[in-house]
């Protein structure tokens, strides 16, 4: 028995087109967020004005898929490598300026402005007038200047950040476009020319469809009586006699272990809830006579049940999922 990823192109090409009044810097890091970076990638360049990563490695990956701007959304190291392969990506000091212009790296650049989420980009004028002045001198055009937004869920803490960067953005003489982070900054009607798009292309923003299905297969079934235990730990004890079964699929393959025993999984259209301790490659799940050894399990169609249940966020259930031991398919319809 199999596991799959269920890939629904359609669904990538809804959610993308969704959001085609900006262009669009599509993130496919961290495997694009579980999905699989070779079918997302080679499924929406004709979507996309570039494709955003956080390290040389991914970077290099998507560069070999495809001739669209490749933006490493992070400091680098390795100038040799990004002007080989003409990979750009972010500074947030005179210092990483300097080191960009010495290697000739100067026609990749993409200046962060930190306006609240403190990871990365500078906050200070003094810094920002120093670049300007720097960027001036080397005759240097940015390809954007950069900005991610830390809620924008808080309407009047995201207007308080749009705010800060216009008012530290002043300080650079550049006439750059402008890149904002965060799906959910294209619902408010601020002065922006390209949108780093993350989970809305994936399907969890309003009205986006979900691209992602994960599912398995019953492997055993199997009848056990009252007061026997299931699975590790004695976490399960059976009040009836009941038919269960095993799932091949476990926290191995990105199914958190918190999981256990909170959630249900769809067979033949019916829900069935699982039961026992998650094991690395399989879970149980208490099933009735109508279900059989074979049966296709659908274990993931909304990350954000799963996230629920869990107590966690929706994209940490699905970048667990790059470590799904199984196969990708593409579908062109969301029948799973």
């Amino acid at each position: 028995m199999k596991n799959f990823k269920y890939i629904d192109i359609e669904a990538l090409k809804h959610n993308l087109s969704c959001y085609s009044s900006k262009k669009i810097c599509l993130m496919v890091k961290a495997n694009a967020y579980g999905h699989g970076v070779e079918e997302i990638v080679l499924n929406s360049e004709n979507f996309v004005e570039a494709f955003g990563v956080v390290n040389i490695s991914e970077a290099l990956f998507v560069r070999s898929l495809t001739k669209k701007r490749v933006i490493i959304y992070a400091p680098i190291e390795d100038y040799k490598t990004c002007r080989e392969f003409n990979l750009e990506f972010i500074i947030e000091n005179e210092e990483d300026l300097r080191q960009a212009i010495k290697n000739n790296c100067s026609h990749l650049l993409h200046l962060a402005i930190n306006t609240g989420m403190n990871r990365f980009g500078t906050k200070s004028e003094i810094v920002l007038k120093s670049i300007s002045n720097i960027l001036k001198e080397n005759n240097i055009e940015l390809k954007s200047i950069y900005t991610h937004f830390s809620d924008t869920n808080d309407r009047r803490r995201t207007k308080k950040q749009y705010n800060k960067f216009c008012k530290l953005k002043e300080h650079i003489i550049n006439t750059c476009p402008v890149c904002f982070g965060g799906s959910g900054i294209y619902g408010y009607n601020y002065d922006y020319d390209i949108l780093r798009l993350g989970i809305g292309a994936y399907g969890y923003e309003p009205n986006k469809l979900k691209v992602m299905t994960i599912s398995s297969h019953i492997i055993k079934k199997f009848y056990s009586k009252k007061g026997e235990y299931i699975g590790y730990g004695k976490k399960y004890q059976v009040r009836k006699n009941s038919f269960f079964g095993v799932v091949q699929i476990g926290y191995g393959d990105g199914l958190t272990r918190t999981l256990s025993q909170k959630f249900t999984v769809s067979i033949n259209g019916k829900k069935y809830k699982s039961v026992g301790n998650i094991c690395m490659d399989a879970f149980f799940v208490k099933i009735d006579e109508n279900v059989n050894v074979g049966d296709e399990v659908i274990v993931l169609r909304d990350a954000s049940y799963l996230a629920k249940k869990a107590k966690t966020i929706t994209y940490e259930i699905l970048t667990n999922f790059s470590n799904l031991r199984g196969t990708v398919k593409k579908i062109t319809s969301n029948k799973k």
